[in-house]
């Protein structure tokens, strides 16, 4: 009888690892550090939202200690930042220009936007929420990312 309830609970406990250890759990990001995908622009004061034109190439980005790299699908570009509580500066900002997507050249336009000739950085403030990288490039205007893998 003993056996027998090993035999029952060893099946049972297998059986609930097996499902506790499903591939399709949900990937949650709560730091810079990682990769990112840009999904829309975000106006808060208008709530008007800017997808990604039909058929464009995403824009990606991934966040290493002190570094970035990432792809517009045309261009790459890549550099160094710094990050402080919701600060976000880029110390450089280097790539490639052939041929961008009107998606890519709406993205290199807001990075430059943010660029203070004073302090010669690009200045950003950001917040992560639910898996998504909210980047504030003016005021109430947003670069929304996605985490991704």
């Amino acid at each position: 009888m003993v056996e027998m309830f090993g035999r029952y609970f060893y099946i049972v406990f297998l059986s609930l690892l097996s499902i506790g250890c499903s591939k399709d759990e949900e990937f949650i990001n709560e730091t810079l550090l990682g990769k990112w995908e840009l999904i829309a622009y975000y106006d808060q004061s208008t709530r008007e939202t800017k997808n990604p034109p039909i058929g464009s190439d995403s824009i990606k980005i991934t966040f290493e200690i002190g570094d970035f790299q990432g792809s517009t699908g045309r261009n790459t570009f890549f550099g160094n930042y710094i990050s402080e509580l919701s600060n976000l500066s880029l110390l450089s900002l280097n790539g490639t220009e052939i041929a961008e997507s009107e998606w890519g050249t709406l993205f290199f336009q807001t990075i430059t936007s943010t660029y203070n000739s004073n302090q010669e950085l690009f200045i950003m403030e950001y917040t992560i929420e639910r898996n998504i990288l909210n980047i504030e490039y003016a005021e109430s205007r947003f670069m929304l990312f996605k985490a991704i893998q």
